[in-house]
This record gives C-alpha cells, sequence and structure tokens, in this order.
C-alpha cells in the first residue's frame, strides 16, 4: 500500500508538514574579531563553532562573514537567527554595520532575527547571585557536557578565546526555550 495515497496520505502530509516546519536556530555572538556560532533543532544542541578573523575591519571581512553564515544557513536549513548583542557602549562603528549586514542578510532569506542582550543571556544562563563568563560556561558545561573541552582550555587561557562561542550556545538554547 503507497502511504501517500489515500487516508494514509493525508496523514504523511501532516508528519512531513510538521517536520519540515521544525525550527533550525542559529545562535551568534560576534565580535569584528571572532564569530561564535551554535545551531539548536528541537532544543538540541547540533553543531557549534568559532571562527576567528584576524584581519582588520574592511567590506571583504564583512562579506567574509556573511559566507560563513551563508554555508551555515545552508548546510542546517536555518529558519530563525539569534543574535547576542553586547551593551550600547561596547558596540563599535564596524560591530553595528556587521549587526546590520546579518540582520539585512536574514531579511533577504526569510528568516527571524531576534536580538537578546548580554544581559538576558547571562541571566538566563549564568549564576543567580554573580553573572560572570565563568558561571555562565560553568552553567553551559553542566547542560551539555560535550563543552567541558572547552571550557578547561577557557580556564588556561590567557586571552579569552571560546567566551564567543559559550555566548553563542547560550544565546541558541535561550531562543530554543522561547520559542
Amino acid at each position: 500500500m503507497d502511504l501517500r495515497s489515500g487516508r494514509h496520505g493525508a496523514l504523511y502530509s501532516l508528519i512531513w508538514s510538521i517536520k519540515s516546519m521544525e525550527t533550525t536556530i542559529l545562535g551568534l555572538s560576534f565580535s569584528t574579531r571572532m564569530l561564535g556560532l551554535a545551531v539548536f533543532k528541537s532544543n538540541t544542541l547540533i553543531d557549534y563553532s568559532l571562527k576567528l578573523h584576524k584581519e582588520m575591519w574592511s567590506p571583504q571581512k564583512r562579506d567574509l562573514v556573511l559566507a560563513s553564515l551563508a554555508s551555515c544557513i545552508k548546510h542546517y536549513t536555518i529558519t530563525d537567527i539569534a543574535l547576542s548583542i553586547p551593551d550600547e557602549h561596547q558596540q563599535t562603528k564596524a560591530f553595528k554595520e556587521l549587526q546590520e549586514a546579518i540582520e539585512g542578510f536574514a531579511r533577504n532569506h526569510d528568516m527571524q532575527v531576534t536580538l537578546y542582550t548580554a544581559k538576558e543571556v547571562y541571566q538566563r544562563f549564568g549564576s543567580p547571585v554573580k553573572r560572570t563568563r565563568n558561571a555562565l560556561m560553568t552553567r553551559l558545561v553542566l547542560l551539555f557536557p560535550e563543552l567541558s573541552l572547552y571550557f578547561e582550555r577557557e580556564k588556561v587561557n590567557r586571552n579569552k578565546y571560546y567566551v564567543k562561542l559559550f555566548e553563542a550556545i547560550a544565546v541558541a538554547a535561550y531562543h530554543s526555550q522561547e520559542k
């Protein structure tokens, strides 16, 4: 019996449409130098990465960041983007330019963009007493044990390297919970 026809066809179509409507979230925490990415689907962390762009800020660097996003969006069929945004006084002109480019890119690809302040993200996943990077990373390691290696490396790093990765995971998890 062909499941796509008759009475079973309606059920098959319903299941297919529900699966195709699943939300896939790309969490981003970025600066003009670092880009943390995290992908959540069905409240599950399925991928994460950190990209470092050492060059000086330029339109070419902006295009390089957008190309990184395009490949991730195509590979995972992203439906929503969650951005972690620092406080206003920490945003440079180049940061704002990159944020506008990411939001424009998302609009052009019919994706919803939601902005979360870093304070919101740290309040959700950090310690209720002390909202620090270390508290955020500690809490995320409890939720996602696969991050423990990056947390251990970060503790010994003189220059903080993995913070944007953890922030991206946190903002994607936050957005996933809000959905």
